[in-house]
């Protein structure tokens, strides 16, 4: 695990090889089975969303959730805060008292529109298989013009104010976890 805490050009984390290889390996093993029930962002109503498909995994593995290994290897976050002490607004994930995971998946053409998350922090985690048959679809922050620089198997974490997007995918495998975290909700 690789941490870079940054301030500029706003205060976020970017963390390499986040899961371990087997937990990497794990998770792209269960996003790649959840592919089948996954569903455009259009049908749940989100206009941002052009050809990406979704799956929020609290509700799909509500009545148990050590189904997934994702939702299980996520909880890690909370064990390493001290390590992300040099980003202030970090602090806010040992308050948070609540959080979300959805898993994404970005077919060939399809990309996110700007748009900020309704939550206190963000984390946008990257995952395909080896070798990468796309090209595009890197989360980036229009207000600063900044293009974080994201390998298989990073997060980032940031605050959930900021604008981002993923631009559009050429090719098909790229799958996100978007992690949200809130406070007192």
């Amino acid at each position: 695990m690789r941490i870079h805490n940054f301030t500029k050009p706003f205060s976020h984390t970017i963390i390499y090889d986040y899961y371990s290889p087997r937990e990497a390996s794990l998770i792209l093993q269960e996003l790649q089975s959840l592919l089948p029930v996954m569903v455009t962002k259009q049908e749940t109503g989100d206009p941002r969303s052009n050809g990406m498909l979704g799956l929020q995994l609290d509700w799909h593995y509500k009545e148990d959730r050590s189904k997934s290994h994702i939702l299980n290897f996520n909880r890690q976050i909370f064990n390493i805060t001290d390590k992300l002490k040099e980003n202030k607004f970090m602090t806010y994930l040992d308050m948070s008292n609540e959080d979300l995971t959805q898993a994404n998946y970005y077919p060939d053409g399809s990309e996110y529109h700007h748009h900020a998350d309704h939550a206190v922090i963000s984390a946008v985690s990257t995952f395909w298989e080896e070798p990468k048959t796309f090209s595009g679809g890197q989360l980036t922050f229009p207000d600063y013009n900044y293009t974080p620089y994201m390998e298989n198997n990073t997060v980032v974490l940031f605050p959930s104010f900021e604008l981002h997007e993923v631009q559009k995918v050429q090719g098909n495998g790229r799958f996100s976890l978007n992690q949200f975290f809130f406070l007192n909700r």
